[in-house]
């Protein structure tokens, strides 16, 4: 019947066919606006935190956290465990003149005051801060406690100052326990002058009693400006990080990778990925 009347008054057909256009025109204005936006906006934020470099050149930060809870402290004076610093990461680092960034917890430094220091003046590292307790700062998260919100700023300060007392320098990074944290988190650590560090490299020693299986998490997702996160405290949380480090070197150098610290990562990428 509609082609038949439009047959019949092309002139009120045509007008129809241009309202018709015009209404087409109009929904997918509408559409772009409403149905895409959620695309849109989450392409749009930025990542809260700077996990890796977006370069062209085959470099990769090899990052080390290290944890110190409470209960690990407290593992520490009753004997149950004889160290949470895991010489051998350190030792295999430097014989194979290997940069890294090492994210220090606040209870680690005042266990290892002198390793702080030691650490802080060899210039194949960098030092970087890790909180004072090593709490979620998002719950829950992987069985840490949890910190309140008003004293996240605190968890920062107190690790700053054992820095400043026991380093000889530091940057201004910061790595929350665990990754847990949202954005509020993130405004309150960059409010005290501190940049967050994640990583795209999850390398997965932490309870992992696989080298062989740490070495292929990070030969899996490695890629060109890539953040790697282990760990140094060793012991039964992170028992075989040291066993799968040169394999994880030797096999990086192999793909022709290089070896950087998170700080020429930034000079590499101006924006955070």
């Amino acid at each position: 019947m509609f082609a038949q009347f439009t047959e019949l008054s092309p002139g009120i057909g045509g007008r129809m066919k241009l309202q018709n256009k015009l209404m087409t025109m109009v929904l997918l204005v509408l559409c772009a606006l409403v149905c895409a936006s959620p695309f849109t906006m989450a392409s749009s934020i930025q990542h809260l935190s700077f996990d890796h470099a977006v370069t062209g050149q085959k470099v990769v930060a090899l990052t080390f956290d290290a944890d110190m809870t409470p209960r690990m402290s407290n593992d520490l004076k009753t004997g149950k465990i004889t160290s949470w610093y895991n010489q051998r990461v350190i030792a295999t680092l430097r014989e194979e003149h290997v940069p890294a960034t090492l994210f220090l917890a606040g209870l680690w430094i005042e266990r290892y005051p002198a390793v702080t220091q030691d650490l802080s003046t060899d210039p194949l590292f960098e030092i970087g801060n890790h909180s004072y307790s090593h709490p979620g700062f998002r719950s829950p998260c992987y069985g840490l406690g949890s910190v309140q919100k008003s004293n996240q700023a605190a968890e920062v300060q107190r690790t700053d100052a054992l820095l400043k007392k026991y380093s000889t320098s530091y940057k201004k990074y910061f790595r929350f326990p665990g990754l847990c944290f949202d954005a509020s988190d993130v405004e309150r650590i960059e409010a005290q002058d501190y940049t967050v560090i994640g990583g795209d490299v999850y390398a997965g020693d932490g309870f992992e009693k696989s080298a062989t299986k740490i070495v292929s998490n990070v030969l899996a997702h490695v890629r060109s400006g890539s953040i790697v996160i282990l760990h140094m405290h060793g012991g039964p949380n992170a028992p075989r990080t040291a066993d799968a480090l040169p394999d994880i070197i030797k096999k990086l150098r192999l793909r022709g990778y290089t070896f950087v610290r998170v700080s020429d990562l930034f000079t590499l990428s101006g924006s955070k990925d």
